[in-house]
C-alpha cells in the first residue's frame, strides 16, 4: 500500500491539511495534562502516571522540553497516517482518498491531532492495529510489510495509555474467537499476529518502566482512581454511611470521602492526597466489597458516568467533555503564534463541541458501525467493530471520568465508515447518470 500512488497522494494531501491546522494554531492545544507533560520534559523527572512510553516520548522528541511544538506536529501526522491506512483498508482507493480527506478536515482528526495528549498517539496505535487485522482478513499474502507498517508501530503506540494493552488483549480474545469459528485455517496466523501485538506492547511498557525509569509498569494511585470515585459516590448515598470506616479503616471518614461529583466527573472529596496514598492497600478490596454488596449501584454509577459509550440514551443525550481548543493556562511560556487567526479558526472546534451529543457520542458511532456492517454485509468491518466493543467495554469499567478523547478510535472509525458510505453512494449515483 505504501508504494500505491493513490495512497501516497492521499497521505501527502491529508498531511498538508494537518500541517495547515498546526500552523494556524501553532504550537497547538494545551490542557492541564499537556502542561504536566511539558514540565516533565523540561525537568527530566519522568513518571509513569501517564505510562513510561509517554514520558520518554515527550522528553526525547521535545529535545528536553525545548521544542514542544514538535510533539503536536508528530501527534497530528501520526494520527493522519493511521486514519489514512484505515481508510485504504476498508474502502476502494477512490473512496478511501475522498473519505479520509474529508475526515481529516474535521476537528475529530485535525483538531485532536494537535492537542498535546497521550490519548492521540494511543488512538493512532489502535487504528493501526485494527487496520492490520482488517488487511490480514482480506489478504494474508503480504503480511511482512503490513507488520512493519501497521502492526509493530501500532502496538508500540498502544502503550501510551494504560488501557492500551488491555484493549488489544480483549480484542484478541473476541476477534480470535470469531476467526476460530468461521475461518479455522486462518486462525493460527491471526493468533500469531495477536500474540506479537501484545508482546510488543507489553515489552515496550516493561522496558520503559522497569528498565529505563526504574518504576512499576502500573501506577497504583492512578489505576485506582475509578475505584476511589465509586467509593466516594457511594459514601455520598444513604446506603454508604459507615462503608468507608468499615472497609478503609483509620483513613478518613464517610464525610471526608463523600463526593456527589465523583458519581459523574471529578472527585472533590475532602480526603487528602496523603490519605489516598495510605488507602491504596484497601481500595481494591473495598471496591470488590461494594460490588458484592450493591452491584446495581456500581453498574448504574458507571452507566451514568460513562453514558457517552452506551448507544442507548438512558440518561439523555450525553454531553461529555470532548475537544480542547485553547491553551488552558496563560503566562506559562506557551502561547499561540497567531492569536487573532487562531481565535477565529476555532469556529469548527466550537461547532463540533456544540453538537458533541452526536460528534462525541462513542456508543452511537459503534452502533453506526454495526448497522453499516449488517446492511452492507461488510465482513471486513469485523476487526473495527470488535476493537470498538473492546475499547468501550474497558472504558465502561475503568474510566474515572467521561471524556470523548478516551474513545477517539471509535469516533474516527464510525465517522470514517459513514463518510465512506456516503461517498460510495455518491460515486455510484454519478456513474448511473446519463451522459450526453
Amino acid at each position: 500500500m505504501l508504494l500505491n500512488p493513490f495512497f501516497r497522494i492521499s497521505i501527502l494531501r491529508n498531511s498538508l491539511i494537518q500541517l495547515i491546522w498546526w500552523v494556524i494554531f501553532f504550537p497547538g492545544f494545551f490542557s492541564s495534562d499537556s502542561f504536566g507533560a511539558i514540565q516533565m520534559a523540561k525537568s527530566g523527572n519522568l513518571g509513569n502516571s501517564f505510562t513510561a512510553s509517554w514520558a520518554l516520548y515527550v522528553r526525547v522528541f521535545s529535545f528536553h522540553g525545548n521544542v514542544i511544538a514538535l510533539l503536536t506536529l508528530i501527534n497530528g501526522l501520526v494520527l493522519v497516517y493511521s486514519v489514512t491506512r484505515l481508510g485504504y483498508a476498508i474502502f476502494s482507493e477512490r473512496t478511501a482518498a475522498i473519505s479520509t480527506f474529508l475526515l481529516t478536515l474535521t476537528p475529530v482528526v485535525s483538531g485532536m491531532g494537535i492537542t498535546l495528549w497521550h490519548d492521540i498517539l494511543m488512538s493512532a496505535g489502535i487504528v493501526l492495529v485494527t487496520s492490520f487485522f482488517t488487511n490480514l482478513q482480506k489478504d494474508s499474502t503480504n503480511v511482512k510489510r503490513l507488520i512493519l507498517l501497521e502492526l509493530i508501530p501500532g502496538s508500540i503506540l498502544t502503550s501510551f495509555r494504560p488501557n492500551g494493552l488491555p484493549t488489544i488483549s480483549i480484542f484478541a480474545l473476541l476477534y480470535g474467537l470469531f476467526i476460530f469459528i468461521n475461518h479455522r485455517i486462518a486462525f493460527i496466523q491471526t493468533l500469531k499476529m495477536m500474540v506479537t501485538a501484545m508482546l510488543v506492547s507489553g515489552l515496550i511498557t516493561i522496558i520503559g518502566s522497569n528498565v529505563i525509569l526504574g518504576l512499576s509498569p502500573i501506577n497504583n494511585y492512578f489505576a485506582q482512581e475509578w475505584m476511589r470515585n465509586d467509593i466516594s459516590c457511594y459514601a455520598n448515598s444513604p446506603a454508604g454511611k459507615g462503608f468507608v470506616e468499615k472497609n478503609v479503616p483509620g483513613i478518613g471518614t464517610t464525610d471526608s470521602w463523600s463526593s456527589s461529583a465523583a458519581c459523574t466527573f471529578l472527585n472533590d472529596a475532602k480526603v487528602s492526597g496523603e490519605e489516598k496514598i495510605k488507602a491504596e492497600r484497601y481500595i481494591s478490596s473495598a471496591w470488590l466489597t461494594l460490588l458484592k454488596e450493591d452491584p446495581y449501584f456500581v453498574i448504574k454509577t458507571h452507566a451514568n458516568r460513562n453514558a457517552y459509550i452506551i448507544p442507548i440514551p438512558i440518561f439523555g443525550i450525553p454531553i461529555e467533555p470532548f475537544l480542547h481548543s485553547t491553551i488552558e493556562f496563560k503566562d506559562k511560556g506557551v502561547s499561540w503564534a497567531f492569536p487573532s487567526l487562531a481565535e477565529k479558526a476555532r469556529l469548527p472546534m466550537r461547532l463540533w463541541n456544540l453538537v458533541r451529543g452526536v460528534t462525541g457520542w462513542a456508543g452511537l458511532w459503534c452502533l453506526v458501525l454495526i448497522y453499516l456492517a449488517i446492511c452492507d454485509r461488510r465482513r471486513d468491518f469485523l476487526a473495527i467493530i470488535t476493537m470498538s466493543v473492546a475499547m468501550l467495554g474497558i472504558l465502561f469499567v475503568v474510566a474515572p471520568i467521561p471524556d470523548g478523547r478516551y474513545a477517539l478510535f471509535v469516533l474516527i472509525a464510525g465517522q470514517l465508515a459513514l463518510i465512506g458510505k456516503v461517498v460510495g453512494w455518491a460515486q455510484t449515483g454519478s456513474n448511473r447518470r446519463p451522459t450526453d
